[in-house]
């Protein structure tokens, strides 16, 4: 116990404090155990490279890339056109329409801080014309944007399934229900703080025009929508796995990145070299991250703390809901303070045999532990997401976190039910096997 502990006091205490990157925190967490309890310095090196020698590790510049293609060629517009033509004339549709394009944006980008910009640029000045108040629009979009992480696929997923040794398709589907339900609470939430504010739709319905609007937005988003099925339809049914399928995903965005440049040029931004070049470092980042994440996981691993936890939790907590309460505070902790994936790859393999004893399902694990890391991101005092979102709207935090109350709500809400029913993460997930 006592190398866990000083392990989290080097690694908080530099990363906290002194503001040392996260990556460089863990790797100065594990050198110092091993230079304290006289491990072998050469296995810290070994352990770092040969964790990263992982055929699944692939997907992650793929689908970056990816992400990074999508998010300069223009696409966001074409998708709140084709949410909004659907439920544009529901009263406070804006926020509505804000909430199920962050998670379809998302689910193409995998990345939580571009969904927010690339949105944000579409709805906000929309929802100033209709009387959003700023940090209202702040509090929305912070909360919406995680819904990225949790419909796949997500770069968070891929990690998760590293270090859980889960597979990446279990990782993605457990939160995808999750995720929906989520997108609709909040829009739940959207429409009770505005049915009072916005008016009813004075235009008369037009069933031949509403059906018209909604094949012309169709059209125009149909490449983008076509990605995700590509990559789902190829995994289940059998053509690629999820690590192949990032390279797809890569090509296809590739080449509608160069189609929609020749000939729409006044929607693309960004140049292939600043994308690879946003791929690289960002890749060089979560690399780094794992590297010495798997360096403090070895050295946890040689003092034989593992069992120790699994002893000490299982023969002081009897109750399975007791351990998910701990696992759900830890997370949410976790979620404020470090990098998610930082957070995974520490924390997850100490946890992983402990859920074994207690008959847990790792897929439902997997997804109480995806959904704590993203409400911890916008959950008060240190949250990523309205720090975004502030920045982005100017305006002041405290007002943000005002409004950002009920979206934790739906959170607590969704944790709960994933607790007690583990269907919720585990249906589809054995239902696509």
């Amino acid at each position: 116990m006592e190398v866990l502990v000083l392990f989290l006091i080097v690694f908080l205490g530099s990363s906290l404090l002194l503001r040392i990157p996260v990556a460089f925190g863990i790797g100065l967490g594990g050198a110092v155990v091993f230079t304290v309890y006289g491990y072998s310095m050469n296995s810290f090196s070994q352990t770092g490279f040969y964790g990263l020698d992982n055929f699944s590790l692939l997907a992650i510049p793929f689908f970056l890339f990816a992400g990074a293609i999508m998010e300069y060629s223009g696409i966001s517009k074409s998708i709140f056109n084709f949410i909004d033509s659907f439920v544009g004339r529901v009263r406070a549709s804006t926020g509505t329409v804000a909430v199920f394009a962050c998670a379809l944006f998302g689910a193409l980008t995998g990345s939580t801080q571009a969904t927010i910009a690339a949105i944000g640029k579409i709805v906000f000045p929309e929802m100033d014309k209709r009387g959003y108040e700023p940090a209202y629009q702040a509090a929305l979009m912070a909360s919406a944007g995680f819904l990225g992480v949790l419909i796949p696929p997500s770069m968070t997923g891929i990690i998760y399934a590293t270090a859980s040794g889960i597979s990446i398709a279990d990782a993605w589907m457990c939160t995808l229900i999750p995720g929906i339900l989520l997108a609709c609470l909040f829009s739940a939430v959207n429409y009770i703080h505005r049915r009072k504010v916005e008016p009813k739709i004075a235009e008369p319905f037009v069933m031949s025009q509403y059906v018209k609007h909604i094949g012309v937005s169709t059209k125009n988003a149909f490449w983008a929508l076509l990605m995700p099925v590509i990559i789902f339809g190829g995994i289940y049914g059998g053509i690629f796995t999820a690590t192949e399928a990032g390279a797809i995903s890569a090509l296809y965005g590739l080449v509608y990145y160069l189609i929609n440049k020749k000939r729409n040029p006044q929607n693309v931004s960004g140049t292939v070299k600043d994308m690879m070049m946003f791929t690289i470092s960002l890749t060089g980042v979560i690399l780094l991250i794992m590297a010495f994440a798997n360096v403090a996981c070895k050295a946890i691993a040689f003092s034989g703390i593992s069992q120790e936890l699994v002893t000490l939790i299982t023969e002081n907590i009897s109750s399975p809901i007791v351990f998910l309460l701990i696992v759900n505070v830890l997370f949410i902790i976790c979620g404020m303070f470090i990098d998610s994936n930082a957070a995974i790859l520490l924390f997850v393999p100490l946890l992983t045999p402990i859920a074994d004893a207690y008959g847990i399902d790792q897929v439902q694990m997997a997804g109480i532990i995806l959904v704590n890391l993203c409400m911890g991101a916008i959950s008060p005092p240190f949250c990523v997401n309205v720090f975004v979102t502030t920045k982005l709207k100017k305006t002041q935090y405290v007002e943000v976190v005002h409004y950002i109350w009920p979206f934790l709500g739906c959170c607590v809400v969704i944790l709960i039910l994933m607790m007690f029913i583990p269907g919720l993460s585990t249906w589809l997930p054995a239902l696509l096997k």
